[in-house]
């Protein structure tokens, strides 16, 4: 009697080790999940912030090398600024290579290497950011909007400070082995700043869809 119940028992064990297998997955994937986001989230708008902060470096270094300016500033007589304006064309096109730039960078983030500690995807405060590594990846892509804007601020006595930012908004899509979402970045760039002694000039950019404020 013996001879044939051994297999049933051997099938008791290969179905419990089964369910303790898949209950171990899904408790797992439960807590990855969240975790995950969480991790892959701050990863993500870090690199993207670095991939935005070096694109518009490395576009601006190529516009300095020029004799092109973003503004254009008339000056009187005296040396006093009587206006200042936008250069479209030039703006223009620094949004463009900024876009297409980040874009590119973006999109050569794949399957990147990110490390969670387990005791962190257990989910224990005592442990939390303890015990070995669990190696996952993640991947970018995403949107980018860019804009100027132009900022007058105080530089002190009879003194105001002509500031044009550009505005960068990255829509990023992060894609995981166990699910993806999105994030947002937004991060502003100095450009140039102009000091103005006394009245304060005329500002004209309607070309480049710029503002003062």
């Amino acid at each position: 009697m013996s001879v044939f119940r051994r297999p049933k028992k051997h099938r008791r064990w290969l179905w419990g080790i089964a369910l303790l297998l898949t209950a171990v997955i899904v408790f797992f994937e439960i807590r990855l999940k969240p975790v995950t986001a969480s991790a892959a989230e701050i990863q993500a708008q870090a690199l993207a912030a670095e991939l935005i902060s070096s694109s518009v470096s490395e576009v601006l270094e190529e516009i300095d090398n020029s004799t092109e300016k973003a503004e254009i500033i008339t000056y009187s007589r005296e040396g006093t600024v009587t206006s200042i304006h936008a250069n479209a064309a030039l703006t223009n096109r620094i949004k463009n290579r900024v876009t297409l730039k980040i874009q590119e960078e973006l999109s050569e983030v794949q399957n990147r290497r990110m490390d969670i500690p387990l005791g962190t995807i257990l989910g224990s405060d005592l442990f939390s950011g303890t015990g070995p590594q669990i190696p996952l990846s993640l991947s970018l892509s995403g949107s980018i909007r860019s804009d100027f804007d132009s900022v007058l601020e105080s530089g002190g006595i009879n003194q105001t400070v002509h500031k044009l930012f550009l505005h960068i908004t990255a829509d990023i899509t992060v894609l995981m082995p166990l699910h993806s979402f999105k994030t947002t970045v937004h991060t502003s760039v100095l450009i140039s700043e102009t000091v103005i002694v006394g009245t304060v000039p005329a500002f004209t950019y309607p070309a480049a869809g710029l503002s003062s404020s």
